[in-house]
C-alpha cells in the first residue's frame, strides 16, 4: 500500500505538474500562472494524521497598514465558503488560500487531488484582484469583496 505522499507525487507527475519536493519533507510545491497573476501552490501530507492539505501562497504580501482591511475581506470571503479557509500571517502579511482533508481510513484518490487542486487555485484566480485591491488602491473590504462578487 502506497502513502499518501506516495499517491500526491504520483498523482502530480502523472499529470504533468512541475511540482518540486521541499528536501526531508512531504511537501511538493510549483509556480502556479493563472488568468490574473502567479503564486506558489503547495501539497503536503501528514502521514500521521491522514490528512493532506493544499493551498495557494498569494503573490504579494499584506503590508501592516492594510492588516485589519484585508482581515475584514478574508472574513467575508471565508463566511460564504463550504470548505477551504483564506489565512493571513501577521508577523509578515502572507495571505494562503488553504484546504486541507482529513483521509484517515480513507484512500486518496487523484480525482480527489484534482478537485482539491483546481478548487485551490481557481479560488485564488478569482479573488486575487479582490486582495491586490485592498493593498494597491486603498479599498475597503466592501469595495474589494464586491470586485469577487459584484452586487446583482
Amino acid at each position: 500500500m502506497s502513502t499518501l505522499f506516495e499517491r500526491l507525487k504520483s498523482f502530480y507527475e502523472v499529470s504533468g505538474w512541475p511540482m518540486e519536493q521541499v528536501a526531508g519533507s512531504t511537501i511538493l510545491s510549483t509556480t502556479y500562472a493563472g488568468e490574473r497573476g502567479e503564486w506558489v501552490f503547495v501539497a503536503s501530507t501528514d502521514e500521521d494524521t491522514g490528512t493532506t492539505t493544499v493551498f495557494a501562497r498569494a503573490p504579494l504580501s499584506c503590508p501592516k497598514r492594510c492588516y485589519n482591511t484585508m482581515s475584514e475581506l478574508l472574513e467575508r470571503a471565508n463566511f460564504g465558503m463550504t470548505h477551504g479557509a483564506w489565512v493571513m500571517d501577521r508577523a509578515d502579511g502572507e495571505i494562503r488560500f488553504r484546504v486541507g482533508t482529513d483521509l484517515s481510513g480513507l484512500v486518496l484518490t487523484n480525482e480527489h487531488l484534482r478537485s482539491l487542486t483546481l478548487y485551490t487555485n481557481l479560488t485564488m484566480n478569482h479573488y486575487l484582484p479582490a486582495l491586490k485591491a485592498v493593498i494597491d488602491s486603498g479599498s475597503t473590504a466592501a469595495e474589494a469583496y464586491a470586485l469577487a462578487f459584484p452586487p446583482a
